[in-house]
């Protein structure tokens, strides 16, 4: 059944959102994505309106096909030159750019990465350039299991969670969009990229695209940082964006084993989680805030809080004697 919806429609209407997501992976089940067709809708929406291409793409079913190509492992030439069949602009230039901008819409719409550049646009963040080869060659390219950083010692305990490294750390935690970015650390701006769309990553358990144990291993770290049934956690997130752009998927990836907290675990995200969390260990509490928060080290964390109401008990205690002691000073006993 072709999809005749327009891209420019908002809200996308509920069986037409299925059939999307069975187009464009396959999935057995279809769970409603909110959050993702947030996502869809603001591509599509930039895509249409900032890089003008309203009058080459204007259904829904115009991206799908695209999709296909790429799906079925046509190269970025091949896919261009069948577009440029169809595609005409005002001069060939034009319709280079615009088929570039076609297929890059749809490389972001399958795999939620920031591909392509922008014209008329800017998102502040960095973007992926797909010049040749197969979509598949380009996305393993991006998540390599190469690993380059000593892992010594490197293990997640409980604090571990996002809440943690935006109360505790004086990091800021971005959620994020585009997939190439989680877990991130930018040490300039103390900003932690996460990527939270859960169930998008539960709907490419069959996209060849991506390597073999990818999604499972990105859904690990999620079950990390968002640990599933803890309160403050869960009201940590709800914070943290409108309700629409949130993924309440992320709040259910399971709980993990013990030897999931284990570094030797991870090869696709291994690099980024012992730079996070060799940050998250030495980061010191520099607030108030912070320091009530800060409870990596429980045992600690209770004696120094007896600590300090053991002293400004005594505290007390003295300024009311010197009270005391001023007040007989001003008014003696007859």
């Amino acid at each position: 059944m072709e999809l005749t919806g327009f891209l420019r429609d908002y809200p996308i209407p509920a069986g037409t959102q299925e059939q999307i997501v069975k187009c464009l992976w396959d999935v057995a089940k279809y769970e409603p994505l909110a959050s993702y067709f947030e996502y869809y809708t603001e591509q599509c929406r930039i895509a249409l309106y900032a890089q003008g291409l309203q009058k080459f793409a204007k259904t829904h079913q115009h991206i799908l096909d695209i999709a296909s190509h790429l799906q079925n492992g046509s190269s970025r030439q091949v896919l261009k030159q069948h577009l440029a069949l169809h595609h005409h602009g005002e001069n060939p230039l034009e319709t280079e750019n615009m088929c570039d901008a076609l297929i890059d819409l749809a490389v972001r719409l399958i795999l939620m990465l920031d591909v392509g550049e922008l014209r008329n646009a800017f998102s502040g963040r960095r973007r992926l350039v797909w010049v040749d080869g197969s979509l598949q060659e380009f996305v393993r390219d991006i998540f390599s299991d190469k690993i380059s950083l000593n892992h010594d010692g490197v293990r997640f305990g409980a604090p571990f969670t996002a809440r943690n490294l935006d109360r505790i750390t004086g990091f800021r935690v971005e959620l994020t969009t585009n997939l190439a970015d989680h877990l991130r650390l930018r040490s300039e701006n103390k900003i932690v990229s996460v990527f939270h769309h859960a169930s998008f990553l539960r709907c490419q358990q069959k996209n060849t695209m991506f390597p073999d144990g990818f999604i499972e291993e990105t859904l690990w770290t999620l079950a990390l940082l968002f640990p599933q049934g803890d309160r403050d956690t869960e009201k940590w997130y709800y914070k943290q964006d409108r309700p629409e752009e949130l993924d309440l998927g992320v709040l259910d990836c399971g709980i993990l084993r013990d030897d999931y907290r284990q570094i030797e675990k991870y090869k696709f995200w291994h690099d980024r989680l012992v730079i996070l969390k060799g940050a998250f260990d030495e980061c010191q509490p520099q607030t108030f805030s912070q320091l009530w928060n800060d409870r990596r080290e429980g045992t600690q964390w209770y004696a120094l809080w007896v600590a300090i109401g053991i002293t400004l008990f005594f505290g007390l205690i003295q300024s009311i004697e010197g009270a005391v002691q001023v007040y007989k000073a001003y008014h003696p006993s007859p």
